[in-house]
């Protein structure tokens, strides 16, 4: 195996050694198919997708999504707006309140008819303030749904007081519609965001075209209810776009001095959030564009060239296009992760183009000719970059084995965006450099000063050489390893323990409220809803009792009622209130039987019980829709929750399922079929966080196994496997232990740094090694070779380092806190992964006594050393 492998490895060497000579031969054809593939990249950007929803992270046929669906085919959309306002005067049933209120839901509702049929307005089903909020009433024997305000809004303080009293009298008004010291009201905008079927176009032509009519949200619905659904219905995803549209639209009506004047609004849910999450991706673009500067600052005081700025920043960048032009052409929807998708491009990208073109400027200044230098540093750089490409892309798809959609697709992307910037370095770079290299050299005595030289030696005034730096620094770091390096072992394995103490502690949470800047006004409305009214959260217990006219059985409805007793009182420091059609039938009851309290009760017969949801049916058929399928066999239950971090609500959940299986379990024993599931949009946000979280971080430490057995096979040596795990496990250990020290929480931004550092640590690690190898098998001498890998790997290494450390430094710039972590974090990860490599690494090689053993390799020269 090991013989096989080092005859690969020699006849892949040879092969890059041909590179350059193969594609200096056909350079113009280089270039064509570089214009051309760009091109055709480009044009692909137009075709980009993004899917920024929480269903994105689930596959098609999960369970949480299929349940999603079957809950939104019956009851429509979860996603509302729900705008929580503070009235001036300190009453929300003053008279004065209670107009602006109405005038609100009036401006709202006239401009969404108005609109026209492309409007973000559109979007509305239907608006509820106090003002029509529905209250059950009994007049002449019948059941009728009344607005709790009448026509003509009383001015009497009696009549004001009246109408509070029997606001607080209804179960479903209290902190929905206002808070219980009247200081604060709320809008319900509800909307049909997520509930449009992806064929509701084919489906409303062919009701046009069967003379049926108009097919709209409503018939929609219905037509969807109970035994007319034929198979799953799949809805139209919502993109960020869509849910900006719509809260500017509704802003507009809300700005407008006759309300402002009156209220102070505090909008929440998905389209008030929406926002600033816009915002931060302006944010993340502006960053990134200040990462991309930065690297090309370091890349000028590596070359001092503006050619050495120009290639390797082209190669990154055109590789990102590639990847994310190709990618769109195959139809790849893609999220918020794209961001990473694109550093972890730049930062692999670019070491590679280091390597090369550092290796390139040295030979030509040690008087190589220009073919001769670019053989030499691809016989030196070009094989570590391409197993760099092969371990980096299977760390990152090691990923896909999580059922989170967005981390699949990030981890595929990535892979292929390494490989094919990797591709780009290898197969572009020497046309490049045949176009133009700016090289550096001492001019000789009386040769005229090129510009571009002029250029330099002004710059070189004010900007330090930053090689001859490096190189002096470097020349020092082989003696003090040599002397201390069971010091630094001992060190090092204390910063581990430590690590392993910190990650112990180490919380994975992900909080929706902290996503956001610690400025954010949503923040602070989040807080709002939480404390005075219903919360800024929900989820939806979602039943399906398998028979026709099942909730006709009280024994059914007594049996929910109770689980709502246990899901408020066990869970009350998340849940503010439970409603579901039990509440309906025992007000309706109650209603019909001449208000008495003791009448708030199940109808205890199931003719009672039927008699009562026709009355309640007759009076207010939509809110019934909106409760219970027309064949009496779904219903739901809904959860009003606290805004909470997945670390609690995941653990929430769970208890919550086992109570909810158990009332399942009793339904069972009359109704075999029944089945009931949590469902919602905030339930799917903590589940997929929490599992995304764990799920990454376990592959994580796959793909440190993965690719320490795949550096084993590569370099043929146990002590080489060793030191390899060492250098890319500490330095992303050493962070997350420090997070957890820090208590800082693992969330769905902070635990891609994982991949990307041990991606950025692997690269240095083949890079360092491989360099060791080759001039260890020179003459032996373990010494000499590791002076010398210092001081050639270790420039590449520590220039690699800088780009790093100081662009994913830029994110800590960041207004959102999680981004801003992994900014702060991810340097350090790299900062770390950078002494390691120059201190622990040798360090471990000399306690080790690695050599490579084999036959010795005549010494080569300088061919084979990099300069400063």
């Amino acid at each position: 195996m090991k013989a096989h492998l080092n005859r690969a490895g020699q006849a892949l060497m040879h092969y890059f050694d041909s590179v350059p000579d193969r594609v200096l031969a056909r350079k113009w054809l280089v270039w064509l198919l570089v214009i051309g593939i760009t091109a055709f990249a480009i044009a692909g950007l137009g075709r980009i997708r993004f899917d920024m929803t929480i269903e994105g992270w689930f596959a098609d046929d999960d369970p949480t999504i299929v349940s999603m669906d079957a809950f939104r085919a019956r009851f429509g959309s979860d996603d509302h707006l729900y705008i929580v306002y503070r009235a001036k005067d300190g009453d929300v049933f003053s008279a004065q309140s209670l107009a602006a209120a109405r005038a609100l839901r009036r401006d709202l509702t006239e401009r969404m008819l108005q609109a026209d049929a492309h409007s973000p307005l559109k979007r509305i089903v239907k608006i509820t303030t106090l003002d029509n909020a529905p209250v059950l009433k009994v007049e002449d024997d019948a059941l009728v749904s009344r607005n709790l305000v009448p026509p003509k809004i009383p001015d009497g303080k009696e009549e004001l007081l009246a109408i509070a009293r029997t606001a607080h009298s209804q179960r479903s008004l209290p902190q929905q519609y206002f808070s219980r010291d009247h200081r604060y009201g709320g809008i319900l905008v509800e909307t049909n965001f997520g509930a449009i079927p992806v064929d509701f176009e084919a489906r409303a032509s062919q009701s046009m075209g069967t003379g049926a009519g108009k097919l709209d949200m409503d018939s929609l619905s219905m037509a969807y209810d109970g035994k007319a659904q034929a198979g799953r219905v799949k809805f139209q995803p919502t993109d960020l776009g869509q849910y900006l549209d719509f809260i500017n639209a509704v802003k507009v009506t809300l700005a407008k001095p006759e309300f402002a004047s009156r209220f102070d609004f505090h909008p929440v849910g998905n389209p008030a959030s929406t926002e600033y999450n816009m915002q931060m991706l302006q944010e993340m673009g502006a960053l990134y564009m200040a990462m991309l500067a930065i690297m090309v600052a370091v890349l000028w005081f590596l070359f001092r060239s503006f050619s050495g700025v120009l290639w390797p920043a082209l190669t990154v960048v055109l590789g990102a296009v590639w990847t994310i032009g190709i990618a769109s052409w195959l139809g790849v929807t893609f999220t918020a992760f794209l961001i990473l998708t694109v550093a972890m491009i730049l930062v692999v990208g670019i070491a590679d183009s280091i390597h090369i073109l550092s290796g390139y400027e040295y030979f030509r200044n040690q008087g190589q000719d220009h073919r001769t230098a670019l053989r030499s540093s691809y016989h030196s750089s070009a094989n570590a970059c391409f197993l760099t490409a092969v371990t980096s892309a299977v760390g990152m798809l090691s990923v896909l084995f999580t059922p989170i959609v967005p981390i699949q697709v990030f981890g595929a992307t990535t892979a292929a965006g390494i490989f094919v910037t990797f591709l780009f370095s290898i197969f572009a770079l020497p046309a490049m450099v045949d176009l133009w290299w700016a090289r550096r050299r001492p001019a000789a005595q009386g040769d005229r000063p090129r510009k571009g030289a002029a250029l330099a030696g002004l710059a070189g005034r004010f900007v330090p050489n930053v090689g001859v730096l490096v190189q002096r620094a470097l020349t020092h770091v082989f003696p003090f390893v040599l002397k201390y390096r069971y010091p630094i072992a001992v060190f090092w394995a204390v910063v581990l323990a430590i690590c392993v103490v910190g990650m112990a502690q180490l919380r994975i949470d992900t909080d929706a409220r902290s996503m956001f800047p610690r400025e954010a006004k949503i923040r602070g409305d989040m807080d709002i809803a939480d404390r005075t009214m219903l919360g800024s959260q929900s989820l939806k217990v979602y039943f399906d009792l398998g028979q026709e006219y099942a909730l006709h059985d009280p024994y059914v409805l007594n049996r929910i009622d109770a689980l709502q007793r246990t899901i408020e009182t066990r869970y009350q420091k998340y849940v503010v209130r439970t409603l579901s059609l039990v509440d309906v039938a025992k007000s309706s009851y109650k209603a019909l039987n001449e208000d008495r309290p003791d009448m708030y009760v199940v109808p205890p017969t199931r003719a009672a019980l039927a008699n009562t949801f026709f009355m309640f049916d007759n009076s207010n058929p939509s809110e019934r829709r909106k409760m219970v399928s027309d064949d009496y066999s779904k219903a739901h239950i809904d959860v009003a929750l606290r805004n909470g971090g997945s670390y609690e609500y995941t653990r929430v959940f769970q208890a919550m399922q086992r109570d909810i299986d158990a009332a399942t379990a009793d339904l069972k024993k009359r109704y075999p079929d029944a089945k009931a599931s949590v469902t919602g949009l905030f339930t799917l946000m903590m589940q997929g966080s929490d599992y995304l979280s764990w799920t990454s971080l376990s592959e994580f430490f796959w793909s440190i196994v993965t690719i320490s057995v795949i550096l084993l096979l590569i370099f043929g040596s146990l002590k080489a496997g060793i030191v390899s795990v060492a250098a890319n496990a500490v330095p992303v250990m050493l962070t997350f232990g420090l997070m957890g020290l820090f208590g800082v929480p693992l969330d769905f931004n902070t635990v891609l740094i994982a991949p990307i550092v041990l991606g950025m640590a692997v690269d240095d690690t083949i890079h360092f090694i491989s360099h060791y190898r080759h001039e260890v098998a020179r003459d032996g001498d373990m010494h000499r070779a590791l002076r010398d890998t210092l001081r050639e790997a270790g420039q590449a290494v520590t220039y690699t380092a800088m780009i790093l450390a100081l662009g994913l430094g830029v994110l800590a710039l960041s207004s959102s806190p999680g981004n801003a972590n992994v900014g702060i974090y991810g340097a350090l990860a790299v900062l770390v992964g950078w002494l390691c490599e120059l201190l622990l690494t040798p360090s471990v090689i000399l306690i080790l006594g690695l050599k490579f053993e084999g036959k010795h390799e005549p010494a080569a020269g300088p061919a084979h050393e990099l300069a400063a």
